[in-house]
């Protein structure tokens, strides 16, 4: 068995909110979902930083998004997870817009090269 803390329903708050693109969710779940982040689990942690920055971009925030995008990716390669790459590249997928902020144009850089 495993405990289920108050920490652990805002995680699966934020995640939630994540996929169906509710950034009221997420902010509002952060703080109480800050013991879960610090715990030692880094590959869990960039799931969890993805959610956020999908929630960035739901914001319309595209700079802060592809910033912790990138932080993820960098875990990704790390530890050559082929979920968090693939989560990092449907984060990408998800924007479109006609002309790039240069954070993204380093996102696509960067995921560019990557394969696990």
């Amino acid at each position: 068995m495993f405990s289920f803390s108050a920490a652990k329903v805002a995680a699966a708050r934020i995640t939630c909110g994540a996929r169906l693109g509710l950034a009221g969710w997420v902010f509002g779940a952060q703080d109480e979902a800050a013991p879960v982040w610090s715990s030692g689990h880094d590959k869990a942690r960039a799931l969890h930083v993805l959610d956020i920055a999908s929630a960035h971009l739901a914001a319309g925030r595209p700079d802060a998004a592809f910033m912790l995008g990138a932080q993820a990716v960098e875990t990704g390669v790390r530890y050559r997870s082929g979920r968090i790459i693939e989560r990092a590249r449907a984060l990408r997928r998800s924007f479109s817009s006609s002309s790039l902020p240069r954070v993204v144009r380093d996102f696509d850089d960067r995921l560019y090269g990557v394969y696990l």
